[in-house]
């Protein structure tokens, strides 16, 4: 399967996700926590096919450390919809600002820990998304 496949199914899933937990109008910890034993449910049948030891400690670490911080990304996120579900502001609108920044932290920090090219188009998608970001403001 294509990059582009998994582009548009994780976008799908993504944002049916977020619609799905404004559903829910629980408060944000019920909220996390139903979204995190969701997530550990989608990963149980890949638990035997793995070996931890063979990755190694080092690379088991640094994949918690990501998990942590991918959490409190979800904690930050689901507070959104949370706030939108108590009417503090409207989830059409905060949600896609969340997720605009996303490709602009990636592309910056690929350039920088990866020595990935700053294309010229690279730059423009950046450039747009910080225009989507202000039009949703």
């Amino acid at each position: 399967m294509s990059a582009l496949f998994y582009c548009v199914a994780t976008g799908i899933f993504w944002g049916v996700a977020t619609l799905v937990a404004r559903y829910l109008s629980v408060g944000l910890w019920m909220m996390a926590i139903l979204i995190s034993a969701g997530q550990f449910l989608a990963m149980v049948p890949l638990l035997p096919s793995q070996s931890f030891a063979a990755a190694g400690t080092k690379t088991v670490g640094i994949g918690i450390a990501a998990g942590l911080i991918n959490g409190l990304g979800l904690l930050a996120y689901y507070q959104l919809v949370a706030g939108a579900n108590e009417g503090l502001w409207e989830l059409s609108r905060v949600a896609p600002i969340a997720m605009m920044l996303v490709p602009i932290v990636i592309t910056i920090g690929a350039r920088f820990m990866f020595d990935e090219p700053f294309t010229a188009n690279k730059i423009a998608g950046i450039a747009l998304a910080c225009v989507a970001i202000w039009l949703l403001e």
